[in-house]
């Protein structure tokens, strides 16, 4: 059984990240604007999508909804040369409102964000 059955969390981790991280970095920098294009891409938002972290949630919710398994979701930061402090608080405050979500639910979310590139500018 998974470790994060028992404590779904959004868990904040400075290492290399694993092959299947989805990458937030775009032309060497993570912000508000990368984040929630990969967000976008990565989950399929529609293209009405209002690139707002408000939107993101909403939509967000309808993946968590859909979960039948425990589920990790993994991102990265990539190879990042500039990480946008209040962009990574919104986003780990937008990932613990979903695991939030799903476990109120009876789903079991877990969420790491990789900080490949060290600590946050």
């Amino acid at each position: 059984m998974n470790a994060f059955i028992d404590n779904p969390t959004v868990q904040l981790r400075h290492e290399a990240a694993p092959a299947d991280a989805v990458c937030l970095a775009c032309n060497g920098r993570v912000d508000r604007e990368t984040m929630l294009a990969c967000l976008a891409t990565h989950f399929q938002f529609p293209d009405c999508f209002g690139n707002n972290w408000d939107a993101a949630y909403d939509l967000l919710l309808d993946k968590v909804d859909a979960l039948a398994v425990d589920t990790s979701w993994r991102f990265s930061s990539g190879s990042a040369v500039h990480t946008d402090p209040e962009a990574i608080t919104s986003f780990l405050q937008l990932m613990q409102d979903l695991v939030d979500y799903a476990s109120d639910r009876g789903i079991r979310l877990q969420v790491e964000l990789f900080l490949d590139s060290g600590e946050v500018d």
